[in-house]
C-alpha cells in the first residue's frame, strides 16, 4: 500500500478525544448490570475489588501506552504484532481481534435496543427491531463516514449526556446516605473466601475489557506518543474510582437485594423516583451508543491498518486500505464493517462469536505484552553493544526502541527503568491468570477462528508472497 493514502489521515483525536474513547470503549451496557452481580459474589467488599484489580488492569493499561509511545501508527494491536511477531502473527491477531469487535457491535446493537425496549416496546420485538437495528446501522456507518471530527463531535455529546446522569446519582445518592452507618458496615467488612474473590475479580477485570480502542487510531491522533498513554493511565484509573463510588452507593442503598430491573435502574428509583429510572433507562441507551460509536471509529481501522500492511491481498485489500478523499476516512473499513455487525445483529449470529470474544481480546492483549518485553530486551541488548562498541550497526526499530527507553528516561539500569521492566510481567500475569478462568467451549471456539485465520493466510497470503519472491 502506497504511503499516500495513509497520509490522509487527519489528525483529530485530541486528548480529550483519546480520554473519550478510552471512556466509551469501557463504560458501555456492563456498569449497568453489574452492581448486583458483584454485590452477590462480594458483598461489602465489592467496591473495593474494583481499585485492587482495576489497579492490577493498569499494567496492562501502561504496556497499551508504551506501545502507543513506540509505535505511533494506526492499526493498535496488529501493528504491534507485525513489529514482534511478523506478518502471520499480526494477520491471526487482526483477524480474532476483528471478529471480537464487530461481535461486540452486533451485541450492544441488541443490548441498546432492550434498554429503549423499556421505553418504546416496539423496538424490541418483530420488525420494529429489525427496522431499528437497520436505522442504527446506517447511523453509525454515516457518521464515521462523513469525517473523524463529526464522529468525535457526536462522541464528545454522547459522552457528556452520558455522564451527567451518573454524576448527578452518586452527588444525590451520597448526601442522602446515612454515612454513621455505612462507615460502621463498611469497617465490618471481611474479606470473601479465594474461590469467591477469584470469580468477582473476574467480572471486575472484564469491567475493564474495551480500553484498547483509542490505541488502535494512534495514526488520527494529536501527539500519540504523549496523548495515548496519559488517556490511557488517567481514564481508567478515573474509570476505577467510578466503578468503586457507584459499587459502594448501591451496596449501601440497595444492599445485596436482587433488584426487579437493571441494579442501577433500580437504585436510580431508590433515589430519585419513577423519573429516576427513566433518565438512568435513557442513560443505557446513550451509554451503549456512545460503546458503539467509539467501537466503530476505532474497529474500522482495522481492516484499514492491515491493507497498509499488505495483510489483505488483492483488490479487496485496495479497497479497505483506501481513503475518502473529501472526508479523510476509510470510508469502504467502515462500510464493511458496519454491513457484517449489521448482518450479524439481525441474524442472532453473533451470539457463537461471542462465547469466545473476551478469551480473544486477553490473548491480543497477551501477544501485546509479549511485544513490549521483546522491544525493551532489543534495546537492553542495544545499550549493552553501545556500551561496548562506539560501532552502531542496529535496525531501524531497535533503534526507534533505544531512543524511547533511554531518552529522558535514563540508562536502562535505573530503578526507574527496572520498574518499567517488571511491569510488563505483572501484566502479563494478570493475562494468563484471565485466560486460564476461560470455558472449554470458549477455548474451541477461539481455536476455530485461529484456524480459520491460518487457512486464509496460507491459503491467500503465503503463495503470492512466494511468487513475488519467485
Amino acid at each position: 500500500m502506497s504511503s499516500e493514502n495513509k497520509s490522509l489521515l487527519t489528525k483529530g483525536i485530541g486528548g480529550i478525544g483519546a480520554a473519550l474513547l478510552v471512556l466509551n470503549g469501557l463504560i458501555g451496557a456492563g456498569i449497568f448490570a453489574l452492581p448486583a452481580k458483584m454485590a452477590a459474589e462480594l458483598g461489602a467488599f465489592s467496591p473495593y475489588i474494583f481499585l485492587i484489580f482495576g489497579t492490577l488492569m493498569l499494567a496492562i493499561v501502561w504496556c497499551f501506552g508504551q506501545l502507543a509511545a513506540l509505535y505511533q501508527e494506526t492499526g493498535g494491536p496488529v501493528v504491534y504484532a507485525q513489529k514482534g511477531f511478523g506478518d502471520a502473527a499480526a494477520f491471526q491477531t487482526g483477524f480474532i481481534y476483528y471478529l471480537a469487535r464487530a461481535t461486540a457491535i452486533a451485541a450492544n446493537m441488541h443490548v441498546l435496543l432492550l434498554y429503549a425496549g423499556y421505553v418504546w416496546p416496539e423496538l424490541n420485538a418483530g420488525i420494529g427491531k429489525s427496522f431499528a437495528i437497520i436505522a442504527l446501522t446506517t447511523a453509525l456507518i454515516v457518521v464515521n463516514i462523513v469525517g473523524l471530527k463529526a464522529a468525535m463531535r457526536s462522541l464528545d455529546t454522547i459522552s457528556v449526556l452520558k455522564l451527567l446522569p451518573f454524576v448527578a446519582l452518586i452527588t444525590v445518592g451520597y448526601w442522602q446516605l446515612d454515612f454513621s452507618t455505612a462507615l460502621t458496615r463498611s469497617s465490618e467488612t471481611v474479606v470473601p473466601a479465594f474461590d469467591t474473590f477469584s470469580a468477582g475479580a473476574l467480572l471486575t477485570l472484564y469491567a475493564f475489557i474495551g480500553f484498547e480502542t483509542v490505541v488502535v487510531t494512534s495514526g488520527e491522533t494529536s501527539s500519540p506518543k504523549k496523548t495515548i498513554p496519559r488517556a490511557l493511565m488517567l481514564t481508567v484509573s478515573g474509570i476505577a474510582i467510578f466503578y468503586f463510588c457507584v459499587q459502594w452507593l448501591y451496596w449501601h442503598t440497595v444492599g445485596p437485594a436482587k433488584p426487579d430491573s437493571a441494579p442501577l435502574i433500580a437504585l436510580a428509583n431508590m433515589i430519585f423516583g419513577e423519573t429516576g429510572a427513566l433518565i438512568m433507562t435513557l442513560t443505557a441507551v446513550v451509554s451503549v451508543a456512545g460503546n458503539l460509536l467509539a467501537n466503530m471509529i476505532s474497529t474500522s481501522r482495522l481492516t484499514f491498518s492491515m491493507a497498509q500492511q499488505s495483510l489483505i491481498p488483492g483488490k479487496l485489500g485496495q479497497k479497505l486500505g483506501e481513503i475518502h478523499a473529501p472526508f479523510a476516512t476509510p470510508a469502504v473499513s467502515i462500510l464493511i464493517l458496519g454491513m457484517f455487525a449489521g448482518t450479524m445483529a439481525l441474524s442472532g449470529s453473533f451470539v457463537w462469536l461471542a462465547i469466545s470474544s473476551v478469551l480473544a481480546r486477553l490473548v491480543v492483549y497477551a501477544v501485546c505484552v509479549v511485544v513490549l518485553m521483546k522491544a525493551q530486551r532489543a534495546s537492553l541488548q542495544g545499550a549493552t553493544l553501545q556500551s561496548a562498541s562506539s560501532q552502531s550497526s542496529m535496525q531501524q526499530d531497535n533503534s526507534e526502541n533505544d531512543a524511547y527507553f533511554n531518552g529522558s528516561a535514563g540508562a536502562f539500569a535505573s530503578p526507574v527503568n527496572l520498574f518499567r521492566r517488571l511491569i510488563p510481567f505483572v501484566a502479563l500475569a494478570v493475562c494468563a491468570w484471565s485466560i486460564a478462568q476461560s470455558s472449554t467451549n470458549a477455548w474451541l471456539f477461539l481455536l476455530g477462528e485461529l484456524v480459520v485465520g491460518a487457512l486464509l493466510y496460507f491459503f491467500y497470503f503465503a503463495p503470492s508472497n512466494k511468487e513475488s519472491k519467485g
